[in-house]
């Protein structure tokens, strides 16, 4: 923005001496300024200090070694084993996607115009719409009855606090053990979990995920990092 300091300047035949020696030394300010710019973009040429390549380049290969080091501590030791473990994560990752639909479709399926509004949602989702109008009952409010868990599977894995927990909260147990056990792997290998954390490993409600994080902390599962 040096050149700001020059836009006004108009050198005329009636300037006092003192009025001229100010402009020009405005002048010779934005001259060293244009020097200073130089020698800077010469120091950075010289030195390769932007280089979009090159830090293209460190990005994939954290990404590949951050790659690498899930393949390890999965006990993958060779490229065939590792395309398996790719598959078969994305078919685990789908059938998440599954499970966590199916407690949300749970929620509302009691109330017919909530589940219409649900419906209506992920077609506009699947159709690339953004959506800002939350999901309300006909009683105008956001909550719903007790998820009844009989004939869910998993629900014999639970014990009693858990099975009230997926009440309260309506989540399939098939689905809050995954996110249990998701939760307390990483636990082991943080030494700790933050809720943000959590947020981010299971990526459902932040409602819910903090009610799930809570009861494991309270239940000692897990620990706070």
């Amino acid at each position: 923005y040096a050149e700001w300091d020059l836009r006004d300047i108009d050198f005329v035949e009636d300037d006092s001496d003192l009025l001229h020696a100010l402009k020009i030394a405005v002048v010779d300010i934005y001259h060293s300024r244009l020097k200073e710019r130089q020698r800077r973009k010469r120091i950075i040429k010289d030195h390769g200090l932007i280089n979009l390549r090159k830090f293209q380049m460190e990005f994939e290969l954290r990404t590949e070694i951050k790659r690498l080091q899930e393949y390890r501590v999965a006990g993958i030791t060779n490229f065939c084993s590792a395309r398996t473990y790719d598959r078969l994560k994305k078919v685990r990752e789908e059938e998440r996607l599954k499970r966590t639909m199916l407690s949300e479709v749970l929620q509302y399926i009691q109330d017919s115009s909530a589940c219409q509004q649900w419906l209506s949602r992920q077609a506009d989702i699947d159709s690339g719409l953004s959506l800002t109008v939350p999901i309300t009952s006909n009683s105008g409010r956001r909550s719903a009855p007790p998820l009844n868990l009989t004939g869910l599977p998993g629900t014999e894995k639970l014990n009693e606090k858990e099975k009230e927990l997926c009440q309260i909260v309506r989540l399939v147990p098939g689905a809050y053990l995954e996110y249990k056990a998701a939760l307390v792997n990483e636990c082991h290998k943080q030494g700790g979990l933050r809720l943000a954390q959590a947020r981010a490993l299971i990526k459902i409600d932040v409602n819910k995920t903090r009610k799930i994080y809570d009861f494991l902390i309270r239940e000692g599962s897990i620990t706070k990092a």
